[in-house]
């Protein structure tokens, strides 16, 4: 049986692999871009939540940050002390350099979620969780516990992610099949390995070290949530995708639920 370290080691091989393809791909227009201090990624409707919470001058944590732009934006849009973490070497090696080319004041550091320094435990605002983040992770619970761990006691969770809905369906490479044939379960128990699919970026057909994808369901990530002591205040539904995959499935003329936003607080906030 495999160990949760099994298979964030893995995942952080393949990454390390398919890095170069997706900075071939963007790498010198995302440099281009934060030359500007004000550029941001953060778009409607992700943007009108965070206005709503109020995270100017907050202290953030970015967990599963990739190449950490969406950190970088909410420091360019007045966010306080900033900083993310990620397990593949070179994508906080490309964060960490356009960072300090652009003076933005985000920190980057190299670490699987699960062994996160407890120097970091009770420094943070808000725990913020972005696109595909989840499905990289072996232990729903325990990387909830993690993020309480990293959280000040009236800390908030903000997360932007893919609906597990899509998981079901076929994804764009997939021409073959009906964009809207469900193909996948649900209820799935075992995680996806692969080899192939994670230039979605670049769009080429490399291969990795086997990458293992894990499919939670809506009910996992809002109980694992409220079993750490937070409230759900928010939870919002969307029909339009925020990953590089499923462009099929919104064209395909029937609305299903592609992305989510869920705000959760502290008990004690």
């Amino acid at each position: 049986m495999r160990s949760i370290k099994d298979y964030t080691q893995s995942n952080r091989a393949a990454w390390n692999q398919i890095m170069p393809a997706h900075q071939k791909a963007n790498k010198a227009r995302l440099d281009a871009a934060f030359k500007d201090n004000n550029y941001s990624v953060i778009s409607s409707p992700e943007i009108e939540e965070w206005n709503l919470l109020g995270f100017k001058n907050k202290d953030i944590a970015h967990l599963c940050c990739n190449n950490g732009i969406e950190l970088m934006s909410l420091k360019n849009l007045g966010a306080g002390e900033c900083v993310g973490f990620d397990i593949c070497d070179v994508a906080i090696e490309e964060a960490k350099s356009r960072a300090l080319a652009s003076r933005n004041e985000c920190q980057f550091v190299r670490t699987d979620v699960f062994a996160i320094p407890d120097e970091y435990n009770s420094k943070f605002d808000i725990a913020y969780i972005t696109v595909g983040a989840l499905g990289w992770i072996p232990d729903i619970k325990g990387f909830f516990e993690k993020v309480k761990a990293l959280l000040k006691p009236s800390g908030t969770i903000f997360i932007y992610e893919l609906h597990p809905v899509i998981e079901m369906l076929p994804t764009d490479d997939n021409h073959d099949v009906n964009p809207l044939q469900i193909i996948e379960p649900y209820f799935k128990k075992e995680p996806y390995a692969e080899t192939t699919g994670l230039d979605y970026i670049g769009k080429t057909d490399q291969q990795t070290t086997t990458q293992y994808w894990f499919v939670w369901k809506i009910s996992d990530i809002i109980m694992a949530v409220i079993e750490q002591g937070f409230n759900v205040s928010r939870f919002i539904e969307y029909s339009h995708d925020i990953s590089e995959s499923h462009n099929r499935n919104q064209t395909a003329g029937i609305e299903i639920p592609m992305s989510y936003i869920l705000v959760a607080k502290s008990n004690a906030s």
